[in-house]
């Protein structure tokens, strides 16, 4: 839910073609 807040907020407009892994650090674990 924060990543979403934040991708809707103003402070997102600095972010292009980036992937933002919101997954609960599920990807972490795999690594």
């Amino acid at each position: 839910a924060k990543v979403a807040l934040f991708l809707a907020s103003d402070d997102s407009s600095f972010v292009v073609g980036s992937e933002i892994a919101a997954d609960g650090g599920w990807l972490l674990n795999t690594m």
